[in-house]
C-alpha cells in the first residue's frame, strides 16, 4: 500500500518492453497447440506461479509465465506481477497507460526513457531507469515515506552507499525516477523529440546537467527544459547468479593458461564482486589497495604499506579508457594477471581487443548485444550466444553457444586442443611408415639388393593396414594434463614440425625400417641365401629370372630324398641332375654367387618367320630368328664360362625344405600357363623373352664355330658377374663349338637358338643339344617327356626299350643299341636323343618341352617371402608405432588403453595381414607368400624396443624438464630440457 513502492512498480512496468508470452498464460492442447476448454468452452487460464513436486517430495516455488525479453527486465516484470493482487497486473497497467514516447537504451547515455499517458487522464508521466550514478545524477526530488522531498548531498551519499553494498554482493543494480509533466505544457497534442533545428537537446525534462554556453557542430544549444530535474523513486537490485559450471571452467582456464578478462557494463563494484564470485578476481586490486592504504594511513616505507603496483588484479572503469591513452599506458593494465573493465562501451571493448591482438595474443570475445558486435567481429574467434544473442551479433560472430554457457567456451578450448593433440599423434603415425617404406628403393637403387617391398604392398600398408589405426586417433581421449598445459605458440608450435619429422622420422620410423631389413635378410638366410651373396645382384631383370651361379667351400650336393652325393666335391665338381642341390653342412659357406653374362641381345622388331613360313612358336626353334625383342639373354657360352671359373648353379637344399617348394621345379612343363617367374605357357612375346627362354642361345652356333665380333659391354647393375667368367677358354667349353681361346663380358652380334625341336636347327646345335661327345645331357637345355614332365635321368642311369616298350640294353651304357633304340614313355631324354621325326613340341608324339628352372624360381620364391615378411614386419612396428602415438608427454601406461577404435584398428590390420599373406588369390596378385610363423616374430624385438625407448625418452624428458604449479591457479608452468627442446613434437 506504500505510494513510493506503487510507483517504483508502475515505473518498472512502463519503463520495460518485456513481456509474458501470451501461449504459457493458458493451457494448451499437446497435440495441435490450440488452448484447452473447460466444460463451458471457455480457454483454462495457466495460474501465474504455483508448487511443482520435485523429485524428493519437496515443493518448489516456480513462475508458469514465461517472459519474453531482456533478462533485467524479465525479472523486474516478474516481480511486478507477483504483486498484481495490490499493485496491478503489468499489461493491464501499461494498456492502462499508453506509452507515447521511447528513448530505448543504449550504453552511451546508460539510461532508458518512457512517457506515458496517466490511466487518470491527469496529463503525462516521465518514466526512466538505468545506471543508478546516471540516474541520481539527474534526479533534484526523491520520495521518501510518500512524499516528494528535495534530493540532498546527504540522501545522495545515503543512495549511494546503498548502492555500493548491494552492488559488492554482486547484485545488478538499476535506478528508477519519474516526473509528472505539467498538463498545460505538456498536452495531449505535444510532440516529444530529443532535439530539433534550434535545441540540441531533448525538449522535456531529462535533468541534464546545465551547459548554457556549449552548441553542437551545427550552432544549435541546450534546450533548458532538458535540464529540469526528476524524482528519484529508488533502486532495484537483482540477482544474476553465475551458473554453477562457471567458477570450475575458470578454473580450468587459469591452469590451461587461459587469461579470462571481464568486459562488462555493469558498475565496477557489481563487476568486482561478480568477477570474485567466479574466480575471474582472487587477490587485492590495486584499488582495494589504495583504500585500505587510505582508510588505514599507511605511506610508502611503512611495514605494513601495499603497494599498489604490486597488485596482480586491476579493475578499470570505462571512464577512465580514453582513445589516445598510449601503448604504455595499455601494456601496463594488460600486463595484470587479472583484470576486469566496467561501464564500458563498444568503442572501449573494440579497443580493448585491439591492444590485447597487439600484444600477440589469440583474443576470443564473448557477446549478446548489438553493441558487442564490433569487438565480437575484430576477435580471432568472436562468440556470440544462441539464446539470448541478438542477430547483428550472432552473424558477426565466428561460432554460437547453443545453451550461452561460458563453461562451452572452455570446454571448446579443451576440445580443441584435444582436436590439435590427435591430428599431431594421426600424422605423427601416419608418417612413420614412410621411412620402412622409402629405405627398401634407396637399398635397391644404391646397394642393388632384392627390391624387399613392392609398389602393391606399400599401397596395402597406406590403404589398408594403417587407415583404422590413423583414424582411431580422432578417437583417443585427452591426456591428463591437457587444461595445465600454457597455450601453444601459434608461430611456432605448427601441426607439423621439425621435431615430429625427426620422430617419426629419425627415431621410430627408422627402427622399424631396420626391423623390416633385419626381416628380410633372415628370410633370406632361412632360405638358403646369406646376406653376403645379395648386394649388387637385385635386378629385377634377372633375379628370379634367371640362374644364380656360386661358388662354393665345402659342403655336399643333395638329391630330393635328402641322399648326400659322396663322389662330387662341391668346391670343384658342379652338381649332377640326380644330386641338384647344395647343402653347406657343418663348414660349408657360399664364397661369391652372381649371374651369367647377358651377352646376347637380340633384335627389337616382332620375332622372324622361319624358312617354312610358320610364324613364332615358343617351342619351334626355326621360329626365332634371332630375335630377343630387344632384352639381354644368357647364352651357353656366359653358363660355360662361369662353370669354367667354378660358379654351379645354385639350388639352396634349404628352399628344397621350404613350405613353398614343389618338385616340379626341377621339371617345369614350358608350355604350362600356371604363373611362374619365368614366362612360359604362351606368354606376350615381350614378357616371354623378358625371362629365359624355353632352350639355349649359342653364340658359335651363331658364328660358324667363332665367338664372332664383340659389342659394348653387358655389364648390368644389380647383376654380377664374377670377373673370374671372363678369363676362361671358349675351346674348353663342353656344349659349345668355340674355336676361339679368350671370352669377354661383351655383347656378341649373332647368336642361334636350339632346343632340338626342329629340323632347321642342323648341325650347328648338335654340340649345344648333345655335348661334344654326342651323347651327353646338357644341364641348361630342355629335355622332353612322355604325355607329362618328370624327374630327368642322368647319363649314367639312361635306358632305352625295345619295340614291345620294354626297358632293356646294358645297365651304365646310355647309348642305345640295335633292337632296344626306343624311347621309353616312362623315361625323359635330352634332345640330343630325340630323332627327326619326335620333335618334343609335337603334338603327334604327345612328348613334352620340360626345363629345369628351380635356380631362378626358388629365389623369386624366396624373394617374395622375404618381401612378404618385410610388410609384416613394418605393421608389426606401426602396432608399436600406434601405442607410442598414444601420448605426447605422459606415459601410456597413464593415458590407458580405452580407444576402442584403437583396438580394433590394431585386430584388424592383423587380420588383414594374414589375408593378404594367406589367401592364395589375393597373395598370388600382390606377390606376397605364406610367411612361416617365426618370421612373424623378428620384428617384436624391434617393436618392443620402440615401445621402451619411447616411455623412456618421455621418462627422460618429463624428468629433465621441472614443472612448477602455480599454488592459485594450478597453472603449470615448465622449463624445457633438452629432450623436450629437440623431440617433443
Amino acid at each position: 500500500n506504500n505510494v513510493w513502492f506503487q510507483k517504483l512498480c508502475r515505473c518498472a512496468s512502463l519503463c520495460n518492453v518485456a513481456t509474458f508470452n501470451e501461449s504459457s498464460k493458458w493451457e494448451l492442447n499437446e497435440e495441435d497447440g490450440t488452448k484447452t476448454l473447460d466444460e463451458v468452452g471457455n480457454p483454462i487460464p495457466v495460474p501465474f506461479s504455483g508448487f511443482i513436486t520435485q523429485g524428493d517430495g519437496s515443493k518448489l516455488e516456480t513462475i508458469f509465465w514465461q517472459p519474453v525479453g531482456n533478462a533485467s527486465e524479465c525479472a523486474m516484470i516478474k516481480l511486478v506481477q507477483t504483486e498484481s493482487a495490490t499493485i496491478g497486473d503489468v499489461e493491464a497497467t501499461r494498456t492502462a497507460n499508453p506509452v507515447k514516447f521511447v528513448i530505448p537504451f543504449n550504453s552511451k547515455n546508460k539510461y532508458q526513457v518512457h512517457i506515458h499517458a496517466k490511466a487518470d487522464g491527469s496529463g503525462d508521466v516521465l518514466q526512466m531507469k538505468g545506471a543508478p550514478e546516471r540516474i541520481i545524477a539527474r534526479c533534484t526530488h526523491m520520495m521518501l515515506d510518500d512524499k516528494m522531498v528535495e534530493l540532498t548531498d546527504i540522501e545522495r551519499k545515503n543512495i549511494e552507499d546503498q548502492q555500493e553494498a548491494l552492488s559488492a554482493n554482486g547484485l545488478r543494480c538499476l535506478g528508477f525516477a519519474e516526473l509528472d509533466l505539467d498538463p498545460n505544457v505538456y498536452g495531449a497534442g505535444y510532440k516529444y523529440a530529443t532535439d530539433d533545428a534550434e535545441f540540441s537537446s531533448s525538449n522535456f525534462p531529462l535533468g541534464d546537467i546545465p551547459k548554457p554556453d556549449d552548441r553542437d557542430a551545427q550552432g544549435r544549444r541546450q534546450n533548458p527544459v532538458s535540464t529540469q530535474g526528476l524524482v528519484f523513486l529508488g533502486l532495484m537490485a537483482l540477482i544474476d547468479p553465475p551458473r554453477p559450471a562457471v567458477p570450475p571452467a575458470v578454473e580450468k582456464c587459469k591452469t590451461a593458461g587461459v587469461k579470462v578478462i571481464m568486459v562488462t557494463g555493469d558498475h565496477p563494484v557489481t563487476a568486482q564482486a561478480i568477477a570474485y564470485k567466479v574466480g575471474i578476481l582472487w587477490s587485492k586490486t590495486r584499488g582495494d589497495m589504495e583504500k585500505d592504504n587510505a582508510k588505514y594511513g599507511r605511506a610508502p616505507g611503512d611495514p605494513d604499506y601495499e603497494n599498489p603496483d604490486d597488485a596482480a588484479a586491476i579493475v578499470v572503469p570505462g571512464h577512465t579508457i580514453s582513445v589516445d591513452m598510449s601503448e604504455e599506458e595499455w601494456d601496463f593494465i594488460l600486463g595484470h594477471p587479472q583484470i576486469v573493465f566496467a561501464r564500458t562501451s563498444p568503442q572501449q571493448k573494440l579497443v580493448i581487443v585491439e591492444n590485447n591482438q597487439r600484444q600477440g595474443h589469440i583474443v576470443a570475445v564473448t557477446g549478446d548485444g548489438v553493441n558487442d558486435s564490433p569487438a565480437i567481429k575484430k576477435a580471432d574467434i568472436g562468440i556470440a550466444m544462441g539464446i539470448m544473442g541478438s542477430e547483428v551479433s550472432k552473424n558477426a560472430a565466428d561460432m554460437i553457444l547453443l545453451d550461452d554457457n561460458f563453461a562451452s567456451i572452455v570446454k571448446g578450448v579443451e576440445e580443441g586442443r584435444l582436436i590439435f593433440d590427435n591430428l599431431k599423434k594421426s600424422i605423427a603415425y601416419t608418417i612413420q611408415s614412410n621411412i620402412p617404406e622409402i629405405t627398401p628403393f634407396l637399398g635397391f637403387i644404391i646397394f642393388a639388393i632384392p627390391l624387399p617391398l613392392t609398389t602393391f604392398l606399400i599401397l596395402a600398408i597406406d590403404l589398408g593396414t594403417d587407415m583404422i589405426p590413423a583414424i582411431s586417433m580422432a578417437y583417443e581421449l585427452p591426456e591428463a594434463d591437457i587444461m595445465t598445459r600454457p597455450p601453444r605458440n601459434s608461430k611456432t608450435d605448427r601441426l607439423v614440425t621439425k621435431r615430429m619429422i625427426n620422430f617419426s622420422y629419425l627415431q621410430i620410423g627408422l627402427i622399424q625400417a631396420i626391423a623390416g631389413f633385419f626381416t628380410y635378410l633372415v628370410v633370406f638366410n632361412d632360405y638358403g641365401y646369406s646376406p653376403t651373396v645379395l648386394m649388387g645382384r637385385g635386378n629385377t631383370e634377372v633375379w628370379g629370372m634367371q640362374p644364380f651361379f656360386c661358388k662354393f667351400q665345402g659342403g655336399s650336393y643333395v638329391n630330393l630324398a635328402g641322399d648326400l652325393d659322396t663322389t662330387r666335391d662341391p668346391t670343384i665338381d658342379p652338381p649332377s641332375v640326380e644330386f641338384p642341390f647344395w647343402f653347406p653342412g657343418q663348414s660349408g659357406y657360399l664364397v661369391d654367387c652372381g649371374f651369367a653374362h647377358n651377352n646376347y641381345k637380340g633384335g627389337g622388331s616382332d620375332v622372324s618367320l622361319s624358312a617354312d613360313g610358320k610364324s613364332f612358336n615358343q617351342f619351334d626353334s626355326s621360329t626365332y630368328g634371332g630375335s630377343t625383342k630387344g632384352h639381354k639373354a644368357n647364352t651357353i657360352e656366359a653358363y660355360e664360362a662361369n662353370y669354367k671359373a667354378g660358379y654351379f648353379q645354385y639350388i639352396p637344399w634349404r628352399s628344397r625344405v621350404s613350405p613353398f617348394w614343389q618338385n616340379r621345379f626341377l621339371w617345369w612343363d614350358v608350355a604350362n600357363d600356371q604363373n611362374a617367374g619365368l614366362n612360359y605357357g604362351g606368354a606376350d612375346n615381350n614378357l616371354y623373352f623378358g625371362g629365359r627362354p624355353a632352350g639355349l642361345w649359342s653364340i658359335c652356333a651363331g658364328n660358324d664355330g667363332t665367338l664372332g665380333k664383340e659389342g659394348s659391354s653387358s655389364e648390368v647393375r644389380g647383376a654380377y658377374v664374377s670377373p673370374d667368367a671372363e678369363v676362361v677358354d671358349p675351346s674348353t667349353f663342353d656344349f659349345s663349338q668355340c674355336s676361339d681361346t679368350s671370352y669377354s663380358n661383351s655383347y656378341y652380334k649373332n647368336a642361334k637358338f636350339c632346343n632340338g625341336q626342329s629340323t632347321e636347327e642342323g648341325t650347328a646345335c648338335d654340340v649345344v643339344n648333345s655335348g661334344k661327345n654326342g651323347l651327353s645331357v646338357n644341364p641348361f637345355q630342355s629335355f622332353y617327356c612322355k604325355d607329362s614332365c618328370g624327374e630327368q635321368i642322368p647319363d649314367s642311369s639312361l635306358q632305352f626299350c625295345d619295340v614291345s616298350g620294354n626297358k632293356c640294353g646294358i645297365p651304365g651304357v646310355n647309348t642305345p643299341v640295335a633292337g632296344c633304340d626306343q624311347l621309353c614313355d616312362d623315361v625323359c631324354y635330352s634332345p640330343s636323343f630325340m630323332g627327326d621325326a619326335e620333335y618334343g613340341g609335337s603334338a603327334s608324339t604327345g612328348y613334352k618341352q620340360c626345363q629345369n628352372i628351380a635356380s631362378a624360381e626358388g629365389a623369386l620364391e624366396v624373394l617374395r617371402h622375404a618381401q612378404g615378411a618385410f610388410f609384416l614386419s613394418i605393421v608389426v612396428g606401426q602396432i608399436a608405432g600406434l601405442l607410442v602415438c598414444k601420448t605426447r608427454w605422459l606415459s601410456v601406461r597413464t593415458q590407458g588403453m580405452r580407444n576402442n577404435v584403437m583396438l580394433f584398428g590394431i585386430g584388424t590390420e592383423i587380420l588383414l595381414c594374414g589375408w593378404l599373406a594367406y589367401c592364395i588369390p589375393i597373395n598370388d596378385g600382390l606377390g606376397t607368400r605364406n610367411v612361416r610363423l617365426v618370421h612373424w616374430f623378428c620384428a617384436i624385438p624391434f617393436a618392443m624396443f620402440i615401445f621402451i625407448y619411447d616411455e623412456s625418452r618421455k621418462a627422460v624428458m618429463r624428468a629433465t624438464s621441472p614443472e612448477k604449479t602455480d599454488p592459485i591457479t594450478g597453472q603449470v608452468t615448465r622449463k624445457a630440457g633438452w629432450l623436450e627442446q629437440n623431440t617433443y613434437y
